[in-house]
């Protein structure tokens, strides 16, 4: 036995490959009839007119349109043969109870030559729902940010609704539609066409082919402002309780407010200025605070740059008690007003001075001094000494010795004690022969 193997061994594989090229050439003469599997072939559905009709529509199921497909014919055939050549087709005329298709497979080549075509699937496993429709809303984002001093002041879409339509499952998570565009660095009003896509309610984008839009894009208009900052004062009216005065001291919060528009409004204003009879400190004896709406302070054409600015805003007016002090003003600053022609209305000479107690606090009342003091006292005013005389001429000043007011122009902060009377003496004279003095008055020595 050992010899029957090992003996000649160059005969016996000789012999080996002489069989097998024998074989071959044997193979390839009878052409023989074999069998092969072409995968992944796509199963066209007919007739889709038959569910549409009926204001339905379908769903393949378990990806059960493309199937495997056996082809049985000769060697020869199967060389020249794809999984081009074989046509797979379900015929929604033969849609089953179970919602199933049977397929029918076939060659569209060399189909005289071929033995068989066949499937082991049995057919297409179809979802079968309502085809429905419904309007929803048009939404408009963004991505990105304008131009640094510049901001997005509003939208607007030419669409507000659109129709979408499709499978019930599909249509009901539909909750609007978005268009979204890029503003990145945009300085001035941005108008832009972009698609439209669904979205849920979680707004996440739904992703289905068989969703149809009424419309697929919207044009958009972003519009753009300018912004800046502009500081926020305020006045303030009334008169703090006696003895009690304003410090100077009014603090706004906050103290300056970010703003965006455009045109002449907005590049001429600078500053909003709250009015005094917003802030009262009438009767004050302790700091004043106040909530001011500074919304209708903003002219057409300016916005706040914020959206979630509160245009509340907390003004403090600073309350201390007075202090006092006398200043002596000199009598040349004090005149008297609407004096008659024909009259001459003379103060009377106390001493060059008039000693005047004020009250006050802050720098303003610091600094103040009789020199800085201008008094005034008004004709129209006066209180003769002696009474009016029963042959008075009405609308004419009473002769003599009167007494008048001094009335002053103070700096805020700073007021006036008790009132100051100065004695005037009023005369007829011929107006061409008598220069008054300023004022209407004249010193007599």
């Amino acid at each position: 036995m050992k010899n029957l193997f090992t003996k000649n061994p160059g005969l016996k594989i000789i012999s080996v490959l002489a069989a097998f090229f024998l074989w071959l050439v044997v193979v390839n003469v009878d052409d023989p009839i074999i069998s092969k599997t072409y995968t992944g072939v796509p199963v066209e559905i007919l007739n889709e007119e038959v569910l549409t009709d009926q204001g339905k529509c379908y769903e393949v199921l378990n990806d059960s349109a493309n199937i495997n497909v056996v082809v049985t014919a000769h060697r020869s055939v199967l060389d020249g043969m794809s999984k081009d050549y074989i046509k797979a087709t379900a015929d929604l005329k033969m849609l089953t109870t179970l919602d199933t298709v049977p397929i029918e497979v076939r060659s569209v080549r060399f189909s005289d030559r071929i033995e068989s075509v066949t499937t082991r699937e049995t057919g297409v496993k179809l979802s079968i729902e309502n085809l429905i429709k419904k309007e929803v809303s048009v939404l408009v984002g963004y991505e990105g940010e304008p131009a640094e001093g510049y901001m997005l002041a509003g939208v607007e879409n030419a669409l507000s609704t659109i129709t979408v339509s499709g499978p019930e499952s599909v249509v009901s998570k539909v909750s609007s539609v978005m268009a979204v565009a890029d503003i990145q660095g945009i300085n001035s009003d941005f108008t832009v066409t972009e698609p439209l896509y669904p979205y849920d309610a979680n707004n996440e984008q739904i992703t289905d082919d068989r969703l149809i839009l009424s419309r697929t894009v919207t044009e958009i208009k972003y519009i753009i402002y300018a912004t800046k900052t502009i500081p926020i004062s305020s006045g303030y009216s009334g008169n703090p309780a006696p003895g009690f005065g304003a410090n100077g001291t009014v603090i706004t919060e906050p103290s300056s407010v970010l703003i965006a528009g455009r045109g002449e409004n907005f590049e001429d204003m600078e500053v909003i200025y709250i009015s005094p009879d917003q802030v009262s400190v009438e009767g004050a004896t302790s700091d004043v605070t106040a909530q001011v709406n500074i919304s209708d302070y903003l002219p057409s054409g300016v916005i706040f740059a914020d959206t979630s600015f509160d245009p509340n805003i907390r003004v403090k007016v600073g309350i201390e008690q007075n202090q006092r002090k006398v200043i002596d003003v000199p009598l040349s600053n004090i005149t008297v007003e609407n004096v008659p022609e024909g009259y001459i209305v003379n103060i009377v000479d106390i001493g060059g001075t008039v000693p005047v107690e004020i009250q006050g606090i802050g720098d303003a009342y610091d600094r103040y001094s009789g020199d800085l003091a201008i008094g005034k006292i008004d004709a129209a005013s006066l209180v003769p000494r002696a009474g009016i005389p029963a042959d008075h001429e009405p609308g004419t000043p009473v002769t003599g010795e009167s007494d008048g007011t001094v009335s002053f122009d103070f700096p805020a902060g700073v007021s006036l004690v008790n009132p100051v009377t100065l004695m005037v003496v009023v005369d007829r004279v011929d107006a061409s022969s008598v220069m008054p003095a300023a004022g209407g008055a004249a010193v007599a020595e």
